[in-house]
């Protein structure tokens, strides 16, 4: 029995060092050269919903999924502190405005009038009196109270010109104030109407009715509705390599076994310190029918194309520079591009040229 075990053990080992190594043949192909990133998809215009103001959320005026315009509101907020105002501003400019307050006018312009036929009738009685006192017709005490009576009228027809030209400043000035307390306290109203910033989609609404926020608080996000941008996340090592224009290979989650193209339309200039990563963004050349944003996805930026190069496996590849021959001999090559399948063979191999892969991998 055991000597029939040695036998079969001896078979395989024969059958083993037998068989033939793995070959295969330089071939003329194209290849590339790419950079990997990762990222997720955006909507384009994408941004987070905030407020300026504290509040509690009064009413959400959207759903999730909904086309919106820009200006559209969004929610409503509710401070009675501020609608107080508002309402107190809005009472003041009814009081102050100046098309309501010309009665006052009228009624100073009437007493002028009044003071300025009273200050002529004693201007003229004055002005007789001194000629009957010239006469010795009357005595100086009606000659000093008719100039007394002309003194005051003309004072008081003075001094109500002055106090029209007072009320009218005042008044105009009240009536711009209002009108500013009033443009103001709107303005404060307005602010807890969250509107609209773009034309697009409602994708998340974040907070609740009823809720408490500040201007630190997301309330929801919103972007475009066609418009998509791939975020892509690029090694601080690579980074020198990407150009605007490039063609770039993606793969999503959602779209197994499919790839899209797009191309490399901006890179983001600062480094992010914490993962050591730059931004850049790319658009689809050939979009798919259905996206939504935060889709995760995987690319290979192309910074280097060679067409009809000679070509083997990675594979067959040893210490990067090395490969064996049909007759087992080591042959040093020199490597161009590089992908994930085949290697560019800038010098060593020619077309046609058998190779076996290496023991030493």
């Amino acid at each position: 029995m055991k000597n029939y075990f040695v036998l079969i053990i001896g078979t395989l080992l024969l059958i083993a060092c037998s068989t033939p190594p793995q070959s295969t043949k330089a071939r003329i192909q194209d290849i590339s050269e790419s950079v990997y990133a990762s990222g997720n998809i955006e909507s384009g215009d994408q941004y987070q919903v905030y407020s300026t103001v504290s509040g509690i959320i009064d009413d959400i005026l959207v759903e999730e999924g909904q086309l919106i315009k820009k200006g559209q509101p969004l929610f409503t907020l509710s401070n009675e502190g501020v609608k107080i105002a508002l309402e107190s501003a809005q009472l003041n400019r009814d009081y102050a405005n100046l098309s309501q307050n010309q009665n006052k006018l009228k009624e100073l312009k009437f007493s002028i009038k009044a003071a300025k036929l009273k200050w002529r009738n004693d201007s003229l009685s004055y002005e007789r009196k001194k000629m009957l006192y010239s006469k010795n017709v009357i005595t100086g005490a009606e000659l000093e109270s008719a100039e007394l009576n002309f003194q005051s009228s003309s004072s008081n027809y003075t001094s109500l010109l002055l106090q029209l030209e007072d009320l009218k400043k005042q008044l105009t000035l009240n009536d711009k104030l209002s009108m500013k307390n009033l443009s103001q306290s709107l303005k404060n109203s307005n602010d807890f109407i969250i509107k609209s910033e773009i034309n697009g989609t409602v994708y998340s609404i974040i907070k609740n009715k009823g809720e408490l926020i500040t201007p630190q608080t997301p309330l929801a996000i919103v972007g475009s509705q066609n418009n998509y941008i791939l975020k892509l996340q690029i090694d601080e090592y690579d980074i020198v390599k990407i150009k605007k224009g490039q063609q770039v290979s993606v793969r999503l989650d959602s779209y197994k076994g499919k790839v899209f193209k797009a191309i490399v339309t901006k890179i983001s200039p600062i480094m992010n310190e914490r993962s050591k990563t730059f931004t850049i963004d790319a658009q689809f050349i050939n979009a798919p029918q259905t996206l939504y944003p935060n889709l995760s996805l995987e690319a290979n930026i192309v910074i280097n194309n060679h067409s009809k190069a000679i070509c083997i496996p990675v594979s067959y590849l040893f210490n990067d520079n090395f490969v064996y021959l049909k007759d087992g001999s080591k042959k040093r090559v020199i490597v161009g591009l590089k992908d994930y399948d085949k290697a560019e063979i800038i010098e060593g191999l020619a077309n046609n040229d058998e190779i076996i892969i290496p023991n030493e991998n």
